[in-house]
């Protein structure tokens, strides 16, 4: 790629990278204080000893670890999720530096400025209630709403009293949702949680059965009962990392594909009563969103990806409501697991060490003008009372052709694109064949062997799925 392009980034903050774990998971701007915190698995930021957290003033580094210690079993976890709450700035995985100390911060702690204080019991992921000993809780994600601090995670225990996946601070105390139990051996692990409209939304990877229903990965609370959200996610590698509201809809995000049956590729949309698939999410093979980031009417997406709404974009993209563009054009050579706008600016942590080729270890701020930026065509808004068009394929794994269907869709087929599992165009390989342009025949047989993914472009929206070549 050009050189210039490396200009759109630039170094934020330097990382130590003795470790090949290092990596950079949340980025959280606070208003109150005026400053970035960054949360993540790192020792040391330029040249303080930060240890998995610190607050960034947009010159220097500050040490906020020094009365407590982050690591536990066996290695350091990381502090994967920070906010504000009560006054005080709350982070996850933050633990007691002793057993002496008392009382114990067990799992997360608030931080007033100048030290770190419990929150009651803590969270735990084990505790003998004989002998009070305890393992701290991993959590990923808080969601503040209705002067309530909800926390998700692995956990199983609040205060000494069990609770499974999800639970939530009042100011005083700990409340326990009662989050439906897994199959036995199996346990809830919840990556994000979210207030939407009167019921609160759990997501992870997990599949407990309700009423002999199994759910995979997606829950909701409200009036005190969990269930299903629609038709459900399907899938059984599917995996959520993220939730936001965003223009009066709940966007999910993570790990999940069409081809499964979702109506979106790794991000979609949940305005209560339908699904929508935000302009056909990501487009790269095995491709996934890690977080979500609202600004000025903006969401900002990060993860591992390299194809997003029919755009090039490397693991950062920011959507509108109607398109997708890329931030810049440049490529990451790791995955972005935060994105934030502070000061205006955007910032993105994540495991990356190069962008365009130029070393940017892990922490990087956008510099560019955005001239450089692709975007893709605006999608029309879905009609909630219209049924969401699919791509069917058939059969799969296919040896000579295709059959595609589309379904549901008032437009019909303009283009088709083949990509490889590497992302190149192979569509000169295959030849289509149709006469209502709503149904047709691919003929494959020039494909060499291999994944594949089928784009079909229908005027307003782009449709994905995913076949193997025998």
């Amino acid at each position: 790629m050009p050189s210039t392009q490396a200009q759109d980034w630039t170094q934020a903050g330097y990382i130590d990278n003795n470790s090949g774990n290092w990596r950079v998971l949340e980025l959280y701007p606070d208003s109150v204080s005026g400053k970035l915190f960054i949360g993540g698995q790192f020792k040391t930021f330029g040249t303080v000893t930060t240890r998995n957290i610190t607050a960034f003033d947009g010159v220097e580094f500050e040490a906020m670890t020094q009365d407590v210690n982050v690591c536990f079993n066996y290695g350091c976890t990381g502090v994967p999720s920070i906010t504000r709450y009560n006054g005080q700035i709350i982070a996850s995985t933050i633990q007691s530096a002793t057993f002496e100390a008392i009382p114990q911060i067990v799992g997360i702690g608030a931080w007033d400025g100048k030290s770190w204080h419990a929150l009651d019991g803590g969270i735990a992921d084990f505790y003998n209630p004989n002998t009070k000993v305890y393992e701290p809780a991993e959590l990923y994600d808080f969601c503040i709403a209705d002067g309530l601090l909800y926390v998700a995670g692995y956990l199983k225990w609040v205060d000494s009293v069990s609770a499974t996946g999800m639970a939530a601070w009042d100011g005083n105390k700990w409340l326990n949702f009662n989050v439906p139990d897994p199959p036995p051996g199996d346990a809830i692990l919840s990556n994000c949680v979210a207030k939407y409209k009167d019921a609160v939304y759990l997501g992870g990877n997990f599949s407990p059965d309700i009423q002999g229903d199994t759910i995979i990965d997606l829950l909701k609370c409200e009036n005190g009962i969990w269930s299903k959200v629609g038709n459900g996610l399907v899938g059984s590698w599917t995996n959520l990392h993220d939730m936001e509201v965003f223009q009066d809809k709940l966007i999910i995000a993570g790990y999940f594909t069409q081809e499964d049956g979702n109506v979106g590729n790794s991000i979609m949309s949940w305005d209560g009563t339908k699904w929508d698939d935000m302009g056909g999410g990501i487009c790269s093979q095995f491709g996934a969103i890690d977080d979500l980031f609202v600004y000025e009417d903006k969401l900002y997406v990060a993860g591992k990806f390299d194809c997003i709404g029919n755009i090039d974009a490397s693991n950062v993209a920011v959507w509108d409501g109607k398109k997708w563009c890329s931030i810049g054009n440049s490529y990451f050579d790791k995955p972005a697991h935060a994105i934030a706008v502070w000061r205006d600016t955007i910032y993105v942590g994540g495991s990356f060490l190069k962008v365009n080729g130029v070393p940017l270890k892990m922490f990087a701020k956008f510099v560019g003008d955005h001239s450089n930026d692709q975007c893709g065509q605006a999608v029309s808004v879905i009609d909630p009372e219209q049924e969401v068009p699919t791509l069917q394929i058939a059969p799969n794994p296919a040896i000579n052709y295709l059959n595609l269907q589309l379904e549901n869709s008032p437009a019909p087929i303009e283009s088709i694109e083949i990509l490889d599992a590497a992302g190149r165009n192979c569509s000169q390989f295959i030849d289509w064949k149709t006469t209502d342009y709503s149904t047709g025949q691919l003929h494959i047989q020039r494909l060499p062997a291999g994944w594949y993914c089928v784009r079909v472009r229908c005027a307003d929206r782009v449709l994905v799925g995913r076949f193997v070549k025998g």
